[in-house]
């Protein structure tokens, strides 16, 4: 199925942070830190948005204004285009 994004969204992918050494801290089981800000990956945009962000670059969004779709099962992430905190560059 083809999701294509409207109305200044952006359809995004979460990149996936690569585990590191274990915490040398104790915490209680279940606990699970929740990031103020999310790494994402711009897979699509609406044909509406402006000059923010391309295909395939890395942004940086607010956690909690990702919004996950699901349609006929399967999962989509979007998320709009003023909620860009920036650009991830590889320098």
């Amino acid at each position: 199925m083809n999701f294509e994004p409207r109305n200044r969204h952006l359809l995004v992918m979460k990149v996936e942070k690569e585990e590191g050494q274990q915490p040398s801290v104790l915490v209680p089981d279940g606990y699970a830190k929740t990031e103020e800000y999310t790494l994402l990956k711009v897979l699509d945009l609406s044909p509406d948005c402006s000059k923010v962000a391309r295909k395939n670059e890395k942004v940086i969004v607010p956690t909690h204004l990702i919004q996950d779709v699901e349609v006929d099962g399967e999962n989509f992430s979007i998320v709009l285009e003023n909620h860009i905190c920036g650009v991830v560059y590889n320098k």
